[in-house]
């Protein structure tokens, strides 16, 4: 499991997965080119440095070369920057690069180049936010397999009193309730168990399924 992980480039997006991941107990190195973004980070983030990441001279003095994972997050306008960072990482044989594409073009030159994971947050933000509009019962999900992810979502009012069996949440949405929580209580349910409106849902299904299940609940949650 990689534990130590270069951030190159600092605006928002590469600032907050540098946090996140020095969260959770990882090395995090971060790198911008701006005196002012540094400064402004030093309180935040342990290890956080001024350099001019497009210098493979500047990268090899920071050690960067020994690192796990490196994220390639600079701005969205700055392309060539982008690119020739990601050249000169995969140069210095980082195990993987992750970089951050502003464009669908962008992305394929980073493919091209070898980049192991090309990101689109603002692609990725909006169908998030799109299906959070459109499912506003679904509090998460997670990819299983094909189409398939597992689902938190709250019970509907209309599921109160009725069991699975009555449900027949499959038939109708694709969907299999894999759990329920209620409080501090996690339970495997059986074709009998009753639901009740106070209850959050483990589900497995798929997006089709789930929009269809909020179109007929999304006014009873």
């Amino acid at each position: 499991m990689a534990n130590q992980y270069v951030v190159i480039g600092l605006g928002e997006f590469g600032k907050n997965i540098a946090k996140a991941l020095q969260d959770i107990g990882k090395e995090v190195l971060a790198i911008d080119n701006s005196e002012e973004v540094v400064q402004n980070l030093s309180s935040e983030l342990t290890y956080v440095v001024k350099a001019d990441a497009t210098s493979q001279e500047a990268l090899n003095a920071l050690g960067v070369k020994n690192f796990d994972v490196s994220i390639v997050s600079v701005g969205g306008k700055d392309v060539q920057a982008s690119i020739l960072i990601s050249l000169i990482l995969k140069d210095m044989k980082i195990p993987k690069i992750v970089a951050r594409a502003s464009n669908e073009l962008h992305g394929r030159v980073l493919e091209k180049i070898g980049v192991d994971v090309v990101v689109y947050p603002e692609k990725e933000m909006a169908i998030n936010l799109a299906n959070k509009l459109s499912m506003p019962n679904v509090v998460d999900r997670a990819p299983v397999a094909g189409n398939y992810k597992i689902y938190e979502i709250k019970a509907p009012k209309s599921f109160n009193g009725k069991s699975l069996k009555d449900l027949q949440l499959n038939k109708r949405y694709e969907m299999t309730i894999m759990l329920t929580k209620k409080e501090n209580t996690i339970s495997f349910p059986s074709a009998d168990t009753t639901i009740s409106d106070d209850e959050t849902l483990i589900v497995l299904s798929t997006d089709e399924g789930m929009r269809a299940f909020a179109e007929d609940n999304g006014g009873d949650v």
